[in-house]
């Protein structure tokens, strides 16, 4: 049995339907001409179909025409995910750490320098910091730039 949430349970919900331009409806029109010389269309569909390809706004109005045809279809570009822009304004989380690291780590080390004369201690917030920003240059030196963020200019 089916309920109305059977639909909410790992399924992505269907991508928007993406508005084509001329050069899409260009690549319809010459898969339709080839279909044409093929003989799989007669002239009077073909001429339908171009017709419909001129006036189609979306993939999915370009694809029905291709509904009972094989290849080829026309070239149409994929679906991209959307473009993630790393917030410049918000610190990473280990710039956050080190601040929190230096704060705490260098009064407690001055404390326990008094204290008990151990001052090495002094260095241990500080090299922990470095530490920490050096690992976290290491993990994201691989990464490559998000889209919209390179510093080349086309």
């Amino acid at each position: 049995m089916t309920g109305p949430d059977d639909g909410d349970r790992g399924v992505d919900p269907p991508a928007p339907d993406l508005l084509v331009g001329t050069p899409e409806r260009e690549s319809a029109q010459e898969a339709l001409e080839a279909h044409l010389m093929e003989k799989r269309l007669d002239p009077g569909d073909y001429e339908q179909r171009v017709e419909a390809a001129k006036l189609a706004r979306t993939r999915s109005q370009l694809l029905r025409l291709f509904a009972d045809l094989p290849v080829p279809h026309p070239e149409l570009p994929t679906a991209a995910g959307p473009v993630t822009h790393q917030d410049d304004e918000t610190p990473p989380p280990i710039f956050l750490a080190g601040c929190l690291m230096l704060a705490l780590g260098l009064p407690v080390a001055v404390v326990l320098g008094f204290a008990y004369g151990i001052w090495w201690v002094l260095a241990v917030p500080v090299v922990a910091t470095v530490a920490m920003a050096y690992i976290e240059h290491l993990r994201t030196a691989g990464r490559k730039p998000v889209s919209g963020d390179s510093p080349e200019c086309a």
